[in-house]
């Protein structure tokens, strides 16, 4: 099948392939969009918005640092003091000084956060109040110290034993354990899901808004004497979508490439630069599932006042996944809420990509999604390019959804 498209002088030049006609058009729209001055500050504003929100994090984000206080020959008791501590997750440092007067002047000018001292026991010196994770840690190791002290003298194997049970937790038998996803996780789940939500509402947005400018310009009047209305859309669509993965890819990038410069990700459990590669790839499906929807719905009107009184339904979708991806799985990514959401082709782009990055999904339940995406697009294809062939074609008052489905 091919088109022609007039040359400036109304010539009707060489009759070009459909798949020609489809990047002639796909070409024009990356262009517009690239060069747009709100797509480039949009771009700009996000992207440091993104690297400013990584250093915020670093710099506010998680408990600052301890620096615990001994007089030497106590260091035994300053390390079972950071053995507690570190099994929560501080991060200790320590400093030795040479006698008692000495901690005490660095406890008063603020340069450690508590002394550990040997005061017929372990004990601490505070300026003021203790610290409540440090006064736990303490009591702790404490307690820890006194039962191996009771233990040692016990014959035999007596005391390892009454030491073991007597520093050991209850045993816990789960019978149905949830996934489990650290805080790490959810932060990564948060940014994932807002990135694809950003991406793929506002490709879509742009997508319908520049089919109503087409049509409203009677534009859209020249275009097809030239092309066909499935061609048009394709061109458009694929356009807009490259110019939104490029959108996209700048702000994963630049996510990406300051955790790492700021340590952000030493201690993930999940490697980030692929959660971003997978954001790329659920990106494009659902970018093309909602620009498809966008774009035929768009057609319906010939105001982009009117766009509101034909979106809602692809925009609530579009919504409810984001919902269900950053409030719903965090708590419970195994519900069945999110397991359904992560496979409907309307929901999964956003939904999937999250439990991937919570680790519940696993590699065999992502390509059945993806496949189920996959498999959507030829059939919303054919049921959009319907609407948006019999939309465009009309101008005016708005058209009801059904007509534009009857109308051959």
């Amino acid at each position: 099948m091919t088109s022609s498209l007039p040359t400036a002088s109304g010539r009707q030049t060489t009759p070009m392939s459909s798949i020609g006609a489809i990047w002639l058009i796909a070409k024009r729209e990356l262009g517009v969009h690239l060069r747009s001055k709100s797509a480039i500050i949009t771009t700009a504003i996000m992207t440091a918005l993104i690297v400013g929100g990584l250093i915020l994090m670093k710099t506010l984000g998680g408990p600052n640092e301890i620096v615990l206080g001994s007089v030497t020959g106590s260091e035994q008791l300053s390390g079972a003091v950071v053995q507690q501590l570190e099994a929560q997750g501080r991060e200790v440092r320590t400093e030795t000084f040479s006698d008692l007067e000495a901690l005490k002047s660095a406890v008063t000018d603020g340069d450690v956060d508590s002394g550990i001292v040997d005061n017929d026991g372990l004990s601490l010196i505070v300026n003021e109040k203790p610290d409540d994770a440090i006064l736990g840690a303490a009591t702790s190791a404490k307690h820890a110290l006194a039962i191996s002290e009771a233990a040692a003298n016990l014959p035999g194997n007596e005391g390892t034993q009454l030491a073991e049970n007597l520093s050991a937790p209850a045993a816990v038998e789960a019978l149905n354990p949830p996934s489990e996803v650290d805080g790490s996780q959810v932060a990564v789940g948060f940014i994932v899901g807002f990135l694809l939500y950003l991406g793929i509402f506002g490709g879509g947005m742009a997508v319908a808004q520049g089919v109503v400018e087409e049509k409203s310009s009677r534009v859209i009047e020249i275009l097809l004497a030239s092309v066909r209305p499935w061609q048009l859309l394709a061109g458009k669509v694929i356009g807009i979508g490259l110019a939104s993965i490029f959108q996209v890819a700048v702000y994963v990038a630049a996510g990406i490439i300051t955790a790492k410069a700021l340590g952000l990700t030493d201690g993930f459990s999940f490697d980030i630069t692929k959660v971003g590669l997978w954001v790329l790839v659920w990106f494009l499906i659902g970018y093309i599932v909602y620009a498809l929807v966008f774009a035929a719905l768009g057609a319906l009107v010939s105001r982009q006042e009117d766009l509101g009184s034909v979106l809602p339904v692809p925009m609530t979708l579009v919504i409810v996944a984001y919902m269900i991806g950053v409030s719903v799985a965090p708590s419970n990514p195994d519900s069945l809420v999110v397991t359904i959401a992560s496979y409907v082709p309307f929901t999964s782009p956003i939904v999937m990509p999250i439990r991937s990055a919570y680790g519940v999904a696993s590699t065999p339940e992502v390509l059945i999604a993806l496949a189920i995406g996959i498999i959507s697009i030829p059939i919303l294809l054919a049921i959009t390019t319907k609407i948006y062939s019999n939309g465009v074609r009309r101008s005016g008052a708005k058209i009801k959804l059904r007509d534009a489905l009857k109308a051959s």
